[in-house]
């Protein structure tokens, strides 16, 4: 069985607390001191409670949950990943 190795990357990620921030920036209506709905690199962003957000992916919406990381791929796309595997998965250049 062949192995392969992923190519090395640099991607832009942020933490739950810097889309909340985003959002504020943006001028979102907020609810309780969040922001409901705000774009963040062009994409919807949907809040679905103060522990969560739904952003659009290529697979579809997913949850983006308090400790998550948003990742912005090589493409432009986002996507959430959970903290252990992007912990798993990158270090900071």
């Amino acid at each position: 069985m062949a192995q392969y190795r992923k190519k090395p990357v640099v991607i832009e990620a942020i933490t739950f607390n810097e889309l909340v921030a985003h959002g504020i920036q943006a001028g979102a209506p907020l609810t309780r001191g969040m922001p409901w709905s705000f774009d963040y690199k062009g994409q919807p962003i949907t809040h679905e409670n103060d522990d969560c957000y739904l952003v659009p992916t290529l697979e579809g919406s997913m949850r983006f949950d308090r400790g998550d990381m948003l990742i912005t791929g090589v493409k432009g796309e986002i996507y959430p990943c959970k903290a252990d595997i992007f912990a798993a998965t990158y270090e900071a250049v």
